[in-house]
């Protein structure tokens, strides 16, 4: 286990290295829509549009075995890992400080030498702790303020912007934090 600094809280990273002993992958479609109907009345009327919107979620199932002939099953959602038997892979998930569980957020395959992450689960779990978010975007306020002139669209846009910064800076210091050949 290994400790995570991260907008004000830490993070504690576990990981498991091993061999792929199987592996499996599946993908779902997920359709959905709505819309449609009508009416009609002496003669006139009229119809509502059809919207519809199919997702593919990729399913990835593997077991891993250690060097010490310990055995770990994986199933993940769209990560889309590119590995086959043999391959040597570690798979590292983040729990936050107090928490039980936390989500799987980096696969790297050795053998390949390919990293795959979960960008909305690291998102999740690195999001800025709310005094972080005010202190920074209370600053964007009052500059986009002085800009735009309008309260309110400041507050939306300067928040959301600093959030994004803010997130995407943390993201990106993670990942490149990670030194994949200490789990070799």
């Amino acid at each position: 286990m290994k400790t995570y600094q991260a907008s004000g809280k830490e993070i504690q990273l576990y990981n498991f290295t091993g061999i792929v002993a199987e592996t499996g992958k599946n993908m779902e479609t997920i359709v959905s829509g709505g819309g449609g109907g009508g009416y009609s009345y002496q003669g006139t009327g009229g119809t509502a549009p059809v919207s519809i919107r199919s997702r593919t979620v990729v399913h990835d199932q593997f077991f891993l075995v250690d060097a010490k002939g310990n055995e770990m099953s994986f199933q993940l959602q769209d990560f889309n890992i590119a590995c086959r038997r043999d391959n040597k892979l570690t798979v590292i998930w983040g729990i936050k400080k107090g928490k039980d569980k936390g989500p799987y957020i980096i696969v790297h395959n050795h053998s390949t030498n390919s990293t795959f992450y979960d960008d909305k689960s690291m998102a999740r779990l690195f999001r800025p702790s709310p005094l972080l978010l005010f202190g920074g975007g209370l600053l964007a306020i009052i500059i986009l303020w002085n800009i735009i002139g309008g309260w309110i669209l400041a507050i939306a846009i300067g928040g959301l912007i600093y959030y994004e910064i803010t997130l995407r800076k943390q993201i990106k210091a993670f990942k490149n934090s990670i030194d994949f050949t200490e789990f070799a």
